[in-house]
């Protein structure tokens, strides 16, 4: 008998076909039909009114860390995702030497937001090799499928010991480094990543993460390494998020090169729409597109929601450590920062600072949003932007902003729409099709960042709230897309003989719930934590993950060697 019937969907099955009414019986961890099933099922799911998809793929997130006191990945499978790929942007829990561990956790903490507390009691270190990590991954089980690139980050530290933070390799050092990624590739990475990100640096002593130390001939050669796989894949962070249309295309011109090298993928994260050229991403995607016509494979990484950064005045973080104007303040005792924000002459440095950005975080004041109040005197202005306070008030927008943050106490979150905010030019570039659809960055910028639920914002947003997607295409976005593109063999699409990872979820209700601040991680650390609407069943290889729209404790999750 077939363990699961579930019948009567509307089957939206990843390809961007047109959906149709259908039936699919599952058995075991496949898709066994498709179509009209007329055998019973030990289970049957009536899915009338509900679209039936493949599982949501992520290819950008850090669960790196998290897996191991969250096997489940949460929120990723609540938003409908069966798949992530970890080990993005250089930074990996391995190869590492137990000298190098604290190295490890202090760049995750300062570089992906990742608090260093949780991270010191939580990781079981047990390995020191890539293979020895991903057999500590599977011995635990896992809830979603999981694929991972191998760090550069990682392995140069591995092989250069401090030197990795301070000088170029050696020619004997950039072997040792090769010899690394095909040992990860021989285990079952996806390939390997890497960081020229300026804003990734150690708070301490503002020494650049490893991996931006590297030059030329490193990089090339690591990409050589992959061209003995038939598979392989070099993700990296890139120099410029902002900048010269004409700088950002000089720079794809490197990784294409890097391509060439490596015969394989090359994809960068983020490629955002930003303010000052707005229609600069759609002309990078042109650029990916055209040497993809030329059979080089470069591919970015789009994001389908505005970058929200979070932040508060009462504690360092990432939003505001890695911004020159703040972090110095920052560092200032909570009583000194309580005293500046009543200063006249610190609010007009405020008002004047830096190249039109306001507080050097965004273009205007409507873009700055106290997002979660802490405490009751702010509670009625949740959601209102800076710009419309000031306007009810009567005052300065300057004024207004720092009278609210001394009457919450510093304890207020705020929200800065820094990029990807104008959706007139964000929508060609989710459709462009040199690009593909990513950038949650799930497992990392802990109270900071919070997209893990893309996918049903996509879904909610883009599709039904503003019909700039059809359901089928955007499907196709998280699905079969980022599949074909990363390998990620036997999944993406609604197939008999495919992996059963289905999301049955209602196209009416569907959406991103509030985001919440919550203290759930290990040592009663806090992170930004997002539900989701409309989403009903998610299976993860035939198994229910979340069920009748709540988390069900199951690890049917696999290690995705190599995509498989």
């Amino acid at each position: 008998m077939t363990d699961l019937v579930v019948r009567d969907a509307l089957v939206v099955d990843g390809t961007g076909r047109d959906a149709f009414r259908g039936d699919v019986a599952v058995t075991g961890d496949r898709i066994a039909t498709v179509g009209r099933v007329a055998e019973r099922g030990r289970t049957e799911i009536d899915a009338a009114g509900l679209a039936l998809a493949p599982g949501f793929i992520d290819l950008h997130t850090h669960y790196d860390c998290q897996l191991f006191w969250d096997a489940h990945a949460t929120p990723s499978p609540w938003h409908g995702v069966t798949t992530v790929v970890m080990g993005n942007c250089g930074f990996t829990l391995a190869p590492c030497k137990p000298e190098h561990r604290d190295t490890i956790m202090r760049l995750l903490s300062f570089v992906e937001g990742m608090p260093l507390d949780t991270l010191r009691a939580a990781i079981p270190w047990s390995w020191e090799s890539y293979a020895d990590y991903l057999g500590a991954l599977e011995r635990q089980g896992l809830g979603i499928n999981v694929a991972s690139f191998v760090g550069h980050s990682a392995i140069r530290l591995h092989v250069m010991g401090a030197d990795a933070l301070e000088r170029p390799a050696t020619a004997a050092e950039r072997d040792a480094m090769a010899a690394h990624v095909r040992n990860a590739m021989d285990a079952g990475a996806l390939g390997w990543s890497t960081s020229f990100a300026p804003t990734h640096f150690f708070a301490d002593d503002n020494k650049p993460a490893p991996s931006r130390v590297a030059e030329r001939d490193e990089l090339l050669a690591l990409a050589e390494a992959l061209r003995p796989y038939d598979r392989g894949i070099v993700e990296l962070a890139p120099r410029l998020l902002v900048g010269s249309t004409e700088d950002r295309i000089e720079e794809i011109g490197f990784y294409a090169d890097l391509a060439r090298a490596s015969g394989k993928l090359v994809v960068w994260a983020p490629l955002f729409q930003t303010s000052f050229v707005p229609d600069q991403g759609e002309r990078c995607l042109d650029e990916a597109a055209r040497l993809q016509r030329e059979g080089v494979n470069v591919t970015p990484q789009v994001g389908c929601r505005p970058l929200e950064l979070r932040f508060d005045f009462a504690r360092p973080g990432f939003g505001l450590d890695n911004n020159p104007f703040w972090r110095p303040i920052m560092a200032k005792p909570r009583e000194e920062r309580t005293r500046l924000f009543a200063d006249p002459a610190f609010r007009e440095s405020l008002a004047s600072n830096s190249r039109g950005f306001v507080m050097a975080l965004a273009r205007e004041w409507s873009q700055i949003v106290l997002r979660i109040p802490g405490g009751e005197r702010t509670r009625a202005l949740q959601d209102r932007s800076v710009a419309e306070i000031a306007a009810e008030r009567g005052v300065a927008p300057v004024d207004a902003f720092c009278d609210v943050v001394l009457e919450g106490n510093l304890e207020d979150q705020w929200g800065a729409l820094v990029m990807n905010y104008d959706e007139d030019h964000v929508a060609p570039m989710l459709r462009h099709p040199a690009g593909v659809m990513a950038l949650s960055d799930a497992g990392a910028h802990m109270d900071t960042l919070c997209d893990q639920g893309f996918t049903t914002y996509l879904l909610g947003h883009w599709v039904r709230e503003r019909g700039r997607l059809s359901l089928e295409e955007a499907v196709q976005l998280v699905t079969s897309k980022p599949a074909d593109r990363y390998g990620l063999r036997g999944r993406g699409r609604i197939a008999a003989g495919g992996a059963a990872d289905l999301v049955l979820f209602d196209p009416k209700r569907v959406g991103t719930k509030p985001t919440r601040l919550v203290n759930d991680l290990p040592e009663g650390q806090r992170r930004l934590l997002q539900g989701a609407d409309g989403i009903e069943y998610v299976l993860v290889n035939g198994a229910a993950v979340v069920e009748r729209g709540a988390p069900v404790d199951r690890r049917a999750g696999r290690l995705l060697r190599g995509g498989l």
